[in-house]
């Protein structure tokens, strides 16, 4: 990596100076092709299966926010469409959108480059692999060496042959408990190239949250620094704010970037007879989530807290009767005001906390 990109922050269109990004997304997708982990079996009903090849459209809406699935629904591909609802999110005041899409999702780099140019908004691409149903079909093979050099060239050449540089890695999949070992090697692999190029990682983790620890622990095996590292999906967590402290207490961020979900994600709450149980599940809401934030912010947090949506697909836009890009910056920080948290704490988690961990250091 050249001297050039240190101190700075990685978009599509080229380097920026961190202060000219204003409030900040840090966890989106606004190309992506997301299907295959929720393709159908081959019991599944008639039903389901005529579904599943429908459009989707307002009459069958209903049925996939019962979790039903429409194929259709997990393709992000329409530039116009992403145009016009990433517009209001610049209304609403917003600066900078994280794209998160990695390799195997669809990630676009041209199509991220026309719609900052369309829109006036930084977009920061990702780098890194996601989950195994989206890893490629020689990983089994793939060494931590070769999966780091893939990161590391996007990151300092540019993705799939062009000049458009990734900003940021991840999202990096980890699907459940127990981690995989291809899992693994994804890790070792993002925290090495974070090593490399002084780049943020962006985690993506399933199963009860306590991966969180053990994924740290991989980071910090490789010589990563925990300061460099996003744990997204939080929210998951709203309700252990012992576990969102324990993570806070190695220097990673806490990333809560579900918000404004139409048909919650589940949280999940500590079991108190067995601590290494899997855990309660409850709905989440933005209100628990809310709760959780003054808590971090009192032990200390403020500079750790990151706050996004997760656009991911059609049913999540506004157009399909969802929150869209601009929920955080319309209704979430609004809320955040009536419970207290200050103009100041709010501008850490949308301007100075996305500004910090992007914002490319040397190489350690």
């Amino acid at each position: 990596m050249t001297n050039e990109a240190v101190g700075k922050i990685m978009t599509v269109l080229g380097l920026v100076e961190p202060d000219t990004i204003g409030p900040t997304i840090m966890h989106e997708h606004i190309y992506i092709d997301f299907w295959r982990d929720k393709a159908l079996g081959f019991n599944a009903p008639v039903s389901d299966v005529y579904l599943w090849d429908q459009k989707l459209t307002l009459e069958n809406l209903h049925l996939v926010r019962d979790r039903k699935h429409v194929k259709d629904n997990y393709l992000l591909t329409d530039e116009q469409l992403a145009a016009q609802e990433l517009t209001y999110f610049r209304n609403a005041g917003g600066s900078t959108v994280v794209d998160v899409t990695s390799i195997g999702l669809g990630r676009d780099p041209k199509a991220l480059q026309r719609t900052s140019l369309a829109t006036g908004l930084n977009i920061v691409m990702g780098a890194g692999w996601y989950q195994k149903f989206y890893h490629p079909a020689d990983m089994d093979t793939k060494t931590v060496e070769e999966l780091t050099t893939t990161i590391v060239a996007d990151i300092t050449e540019g993705v799939n042959g062009t000049d458009v540089k990734s900003g940021v890695i991840g999202e990096v999949g980890i699907n459940g408990n127990p981690i995989t070992n291809n899992e693994v090697k994804s890790v070792r692999a993002s925290a090495r190239a974070s090593r490399q190029t002084g780049t943020a990682i962006s985690f993506h983790n399933g199963g009860t949250g306590r991966e969180k620890l053990e994924v740290a622990g991989i980071v910090g095996e490789e010589g990563g620094d925990l300061n460099r590292v996003i744990f997204g999906h939080s929210n998951t967590n709203a309700g252990d704010v012992p576990l969102l402290l324990e993570l806070l207490d190695l220097g990673a961020y806490i990333q809560f970037d579900t918000l404004g979900r139409v048909g919650a994600p589940m949280a999940r709450y500590p079991n108190a007879n067995d601590p290494d149980a899997n855990r309660t599940f409850q709905s989440a809401n933005d209100v628990l989530v809310a709760e959780a934030i003054p808590q971090l912010i009192e032990a200390g947090f403020e500079d750790k807290i990151l706050l996004s949506q997760d656009v991911c697909m059609k049913m999540h836009l506004k157009a399909y009767g969802g929150t869209g890009y601009s929920y955080v910056m319309e209704k979430f920080v609004p809320y955040l005001k009536y419970i207290g948290v200050t103009d100041t704490q709010i501008d850490k988690m949308l301007i100075y906390n996305p500004r910090q961990v992007l914002t490319r250091v040397a190489p350690l």
